[in-house]
């Protein structure tokens, strides 16, 4: 009776996916980032951590990470039909069910266990390794003098517009969360209570009420793609470096001659600075892209993909099936 019902809820939702078919575009993605460990000349001790927006899916964490959560009250994260249909939700820690740790170094190379491919109605999907077509690319590049590898995924996505899009959320490198907060400033130094950083950091309404933001990336942000007659690439990534920089501080303790000065003092402190890589292209698929920066390099590719034609099966077994991928044709 089980297996009927399911079966009839399958057939259902295949069905009114069929009406909505023509309207998803699916790309396939590949993005290998690399740090060009050269000296530069330019600064950039001012510039601010990358905004995630709220309906940022993350492609990553879930499988580089540890569930831990499942483990204690039996519940489930957010899957990728449910960062596709709610992101708003998943990326809440305090509505999340999910509580995970992460490792220390994100792997170069990202991917997903076994061979993937998209479903109608799904969000964003990671293939796996074996899947990506830069391999040869990526070992030219590594060759290079002072090139580091940060990392390296394939994804297929539904492309839409601008205002329907939902960026990918990119990261890699190590974790500096140990030694820095996402705003870049000392953890020893927040833990000081004789020491309140101030100045930059005044529009987060101070640093003490800003978010707690764990782990803390060498690189983090978005890559943004939407599509608007033509394919659209937004970068929203930043590469985070240990440095040091003046930051004002509050009085040890408050009296008459502590309040004259109301600025405070500056001391030069340790600090994780961010090297900003903001840029928006326009761009046309099957093309081999290349956005230049004096310490970051991107390499991506859009690909022209066999269209989904049918909804994710339900599995009564319990067992997530796997699905292989279709070659394009065409």
């Amino acid at each position: 009776m089980l297996r009927k019902f399911a079966i009839s809820i399958a057939a259902i939702t295949a069905l009114s996916h069929s009406f909505s078919a023509h309207g998803e575009s699916w790309f396939e993605v590949e993005v290998f980032i690399f740090e060009r460990q050269t000296p530069s000349v330019e600064k950039w001790l001012d510039a601010s951590p990358p905004k995630l927006a709220n309906n940022t899916v993350d492609i990553i964490t879930p499988v580089i990470s540890t569930d831990i959560t499942g483990v204690a009250v039996g519940l489930n994260g957010c899957s990728s039909t449910d960062w596709a249909s709610d992101t708003t939700q998943c990326n809440d820690p305090k509505v999340s069910n999910t509580i995970a740790t992460h490792p220390s170094q994100v792997p170069l190379h990202v991917g997903a266990a076994s061979p993937q491919s998209a479903y109608l109605g799904q969000g964003p999907v990671l293939l796996a390794q074996s899947q990506g077509q830069f391999n040869d690319i990526i070992r030219t590049i590594s060759r290079e003098p002072y090139v580091k590898g940060l990392v390296h995924l394939t994804w297929q996505q539904n492309m839409q517009s601008r205002r329907a899009a939902k960026p990918i959320r990119i990261f890699g490198g190590k974790d500096f969360s140990n030694t820095f907060d996402y705003h870049g400033l000392s953890v020893k130094k927040q833990a000081d209570s004789n020491t309140k950083p101030t100045g930059d950091y005044s529009a987060l309404g101070g640093v003490f009420d800003a978010p707690k933001i764990n782990p803390v990336w060498e690189l983090d942000g978005s890559i943004n793609i939407y599509l608007s007659h033509y394919l659209y690439i937004e970068n929203n990534l930043a590469l985070r470096k240990p440095t040091q920089k003046m930051i004002e501080s509050a009085p040890a303790a408050f009296n008459e001659y502590a309040a004259l000065d109301i600025e405070g003092k500056k001391q030069l402190a340790p600090y994780l600075q961010s090297i900003p890589l903001i840029q928006n292209r326009r761009v046309k698929s099957g093309e081999l892209h290349y956005f230049d920066h004096p310490q970051l390099g991107i390499v991506m590719q859009i690909r022209k993909m066999a269209q989904p034609t049918s909804v994710k099966p339900i599995d009564l077994t319990g067992h997530t099936p796997q699905a292989q991928p279709t070659p394009y044709a065409g």
